[in-house]
């Protein structure tokens, strides 16, 4: 399956129900949820302290643990967050760093840590370089973690990461690196093209097991082709992490200079956010230093000036509120109407305008 981001509505159908002091006409109170507790400590023994989220169109930030809890924020690619305590199910709680600092339980196979040496991961088609991302779902002991890794094809502007292989990795495996930056000590072998338009098998050896299915594309993708024999070719595929096997048949050489883009951190631009952009609703400014609420919680804080839409009817003193600061993080919840400045100048509610003034912070920075 290959997952591609599309220009629908950031909400993309997903109800996000919060809870206002006054709800709607004709609306009832949703029930709270459960676990909307976030913790605000440190991460376990023998985990990272920080991890980077990975690409995805779904929510990343939930109120709370169990799976009753309702999703409220996505985030970006790239961006930092601090564990805040252990696992619990499959989220964590973390605090998003940056222009607006959001405390949150964040879904663990939407984190990744990156790995520090490079070599196949057991019992899967997949090689790792070094400052590769790979998600870390549990610890199997002391001295090995289980991971979730995903290669990655590296198109420009499109989300190509394949579906993911779970499998072990040693706790010695895992660095402190940023995910930017590819691994220069690899083979660089010889670039060339799978067939443009066609699904493409990728075997474990010549005449061996199919391990993974390429996805037609067209323009065809490059490869790095590390050995050639009979008709079959060696292949390396993406940007890190790769799947690695054989392919047959001749390839065409590619005149690709790289063979891909690897995923950047999100955008600290003054321009207003894509997920602000394509929502709708009245356009406000919000105010540095606001407060903002989930069912009575303070989950984040405005640190920038941030851009938001009004989601639903205004209820007394508060609204109810998509908010952004910049295109690592965007999130649903209750802020005063005094903080709310209406964008009237047609100009300045067009996607990429700037703010008069403004003092961007790095999106997902140290918290």
């Amino acid at each position: 399956m290959l997952l591609r981001r599309t220009g629908r509505s950031v909400f993309g159908g997903v109800l996000l129900s919060l809870s206002l002091t006054a709800m709607a006409s004709g609306c009832s109170r949703p029930p709270p949820p459960t676990g909307l507790d976030i913790p605000r400590g440190e991460a376990p023994e023998g985990w990272p302290a920080i991890l980077v989220s990975t690409a995805g169109r779904a929510p990343a930030l939930y109120a709370g643990s169990d799976d009753a809890a309702p999703a409220f924020g996505h985030l970006g690619d790239g961006v930092r967050v601090r564990v805040e305590g252990a696992i619990q199910g499959q989220r964590v709680p973390v605090t998003v760093g940056g222009n607006l600092v959001v405390h949150a339980w964040a879904q663990v196979n939407r984190l990744a840590a990156f790995t520090s040496r490079r070599g196949r991961v057991e019992g899967t088609p997949v090689f790792v370089g070094v400052n590769d991302p790979v998600s870390l779902v549990g610890r199997e002991n002391d001295t090995t973690y289980r991971i979730i890794v995903r290669p990655r094809l590296g198109r420009p502007d499109v989300d190509d990461t394949l579906v993911g292989y779970a499998a072990m990795l040693g706790t010695d495996w895992i660095g402190e690196g940023d995910g930017v930056e590819a691994d220069t000590g690899l083979n660089p072998g010889e670039f060339r093209l799978l067939p443009a338009g066609q699904e493409v098998p990728l075997y474990d050896r010549p005449g061996g097991t199919v391990v993974a299915r390429l996805p037609p594309l067209d323009p065809p993708l490059t490869v790095v082709v590390l050995r050639s024999r009979d008709g079959w070719n060696g292949v390396r595929v993406g940007v890190g992490p790769y799947l690695v096997g054989y392919v047959q048949g001749e390839l065409a050489p590619s005149t690709a200079e790289a063979l891909g883009a690897r995923p950047r951190r999100a955008a600290t631009t003054e321009a207003m956010p894509s997920r602000i952009a394509n929502e709708t609703g009245a356009l406000f400014r919000v105010a540095a230093g606001t407060h903002v609420m989930f069912y009575g919680e303070d989950v984040a804080t405005v640190r920038r000036e941030a851009w938001a839409r009004e989601l639903s009817p205004r209820q007394g003193d508060q609204a109810d509120v998509y908010i952004a600061a910049d295109d690592g993080v965007a999130i649903r919840g209750v802020v005063p109407v005094s903080s709310l400045t209406p964008v009237t100048d047609g100009a300045a509610a067009q996607p990429g305008a700037a703010p008069a003034s403004a003092t961007p912070a790095p999106a997902g920075g140290t918290p």
